[in-house]
């Protein structure tokens, strides 16, 4: 029952997050939908091993692990990337939000 106010609470978080960032100018759908398949991409990149493969093979861990340092190593490049995102006005999301906080 919990995890129902849990699931409404994110709800709220997500939705007030976008009409900030819309107010802002910041927004975009299409970078929404690739950050959403990518966090899908590293979702299936960490449980596959476990979906195909048997725990007790002896390349089990060290599948898995490998699979971890390509997640990890997908997500600093992912950061890197989102960082260079342009808006509209052709400033760089960090210069935005650096010059909002000013």
């Amino acid at each position: 029952m919990w995890w129902i106010v849990f699931v409404v609470l994110q709800g709220v978080i997500i939705l007030s997050g976008i009409q900030r960032e819309k107010r802002a100018g910041r927004w975009s759908w299409s970078k929404f939908v690739f950050a959403l398949g990518f966090a899908a991409l590293e979702v299936l990149i960490v449980t596959a091993p476990l979906a195909l493969m048997d725990l007790k093979n002896r390349y089990f861990w060290p599948v898995y692990s490998a699979a971890w340092v390509v997640a990890a190593a997908n997500f600093v490049w992912f950061i890197i990337v989102a960082r260079r995102w342009k808006l509209p006005d052709g400033r760089t999301s960090l210069e935005a939000d650096r010059d909002q906080r000013r």
